[in-house]
């Protein structure tokens, strides 16, 4: 099975950047609880253990008999904010909606026992196990293998089974391997994380996947971006898919694996064409963004926005589609066209619940869009007569701002 390496991780991890700060590092494996942590005393919930085996002010928390347990490596204001947080406990679609198989060149995968729908939650799931980046990266490898091991040791039997199952020999690999990026506490600057969750793990790649996933509120959720039938495999994306075939290559070929998905499989004709959307969307995009800095909008065209999102939908770029139908959107409304303003405003919505959540910022003002196109800001802005913008544009501008 691939390793479901998340690339801004790993990216982020291969040259060793500077320590984030400075501290007299401690003798190993002490338990001096709000040494590098005063004035504040973090307690901690009943039933989480810890601090134990500390190095600096990292420290092994866990919660190894609640649910499907949980251990972090991190300093005691982190696993503070963390045991406190929200996280639901592990839900889905029903368990005889996708099963377990051997999938031809790349070990288990996961496969649809039924249709499934557009929008549907595959899985939600929270993190088996979370790692302050900075141990990951400064601690002597033979201290952080150790420090590794004893924090599997300290969850449930079933989720240590499933933790140990991820590819990788070592702990140290699988955390490489199968980690996602994940913050803690906002942008402090300690609180980038490594999170695993060992069944998401099993999600195999595709340049082109069925599959998307968010991560808020330390909780992992995927979601289908298309409907799936019965019997096709479960995929996300390792990497950023929106780049040419040599780049998406070169870039998972990092990982130790040459992908053969249907988009990387396509003839040199038909993967050239492929190449060539994407060096369109690219430059549209640009050409969209530049002219929306402009005072007025000036040199905007009312078929760019449907220009931008047919080659999207051409391209099968099924995990992007939010800022697309809202670009779209907006730009039929500035041009008065209302019918594609709706059409575009609905679609926005649904994509950006699947891809960011129902709490994305742009959801409301697209609802609002969608259901009085003429209320919007955004309405009319680019009617045009003759050279310029008309005055009743202007105006519907003014009152938008």
């Amino acid at each position: 099975m691939y390793a479901l390496a998340l690339f801004a991780v790993l990216s982020t991890l291969k040259q060793k950047p500077p320590l984030l700060f400075e501290v007299e590092t401690p003798e190993l494996w002490t338990s001096e609880r709000d040494r590098y942590e005063r004035p504040r005393d973090y307690k901690l919930p009943p039933e989480w253990k810890g601090p134990e085996h500390c190095f600096a002010e990292f420290c092994l928390f866990s919660k190894p008999d609640a649910g499907e347990g949980m251990a972090l490596i991190t300093t005691a204001r982190n696993a503070y904010i963390t045991a406190n947080s929200f996280i639901p406990r592990s839900v889905g679609v029903e368990p005889t909606a996708f099963y377990e198989a051997e999938v031809p060149g790349k070990g288990t995968g996961l496969i649809a026992n039924r249709t499934i729908r557009k929008g549907e939650i595959i899985m939600q799931r929270a993190p088996a196990m979370l790692i302050q980046s900075t141990p990951h990266l400064d601690l002597e490898p033979e201290v952080r293998e150790k420090l590794y091991r004893d924090a599997v040791d300290r969850l449930p039997e079933p989720t240590r089974g499933r933790f140990l199952r991820q590819t990788g020999d070592t702990v140290y690999d699988k955390v490489e391997k199968n980690s996602f990026r994940m913050f803690v506490d906002g942008d402090r600057k300690q609180s980038l994380h490594l999170g695993l969750f060992p069944e998401v793990s099993k999600f195999n790649h595709d340049c082109r996947p069925n599959i998307f996933y968010r991560i808020a509120n330390l909780t992992h959720t995927t979601v289908a971006v298309r409907d799936i039938p019965a019997g096709e495999e479960l995929t996300v994306s390792y990497i950023y898919s929106q780049t040419p075939r040599s780049e998406r290559q070169t870039q998972l070929s990092e990982w130790g694996f040459n992908c053969s998905c249907s988009q990387c499989a396509l003839s040199a004709l038909e993967s050239g064409a492929s190449d060539a959307r994407i060096r369109q969307i690219d430059a549209l995009e640009e050409e969209i963004e530049s002219i929306m800095s402009k005072p007025g909008a000036e040199g905007m065209r009312p078929e760019m926005g449907g220009k931008l999102v047919e080659l999207y939908v051409a391209e099968r770029l099924d995990s992007y589609l939010g800022p697309t139908y809202t670009r779209a959107a907006l730009i039929y409304s500035m041009f008065g066209n209302e019918e594609r303003a709706r059409e575009y405003a609905n679609e926005a919505v649904a994509a950006l619940e699947r891809e960011t959540g129902p709490h994305a910022r742009d959801i409301e003002s697209m609802a609002w869009l969608a259901e009085n196109p003429k209320a919007h800001w955004s309405w009319a802005v680019k009617v045009t007569s003759g050279r310029g913008d008309t005055a009743a544009g202007n105006k519907t501008q003014a009152r938008g701002n």
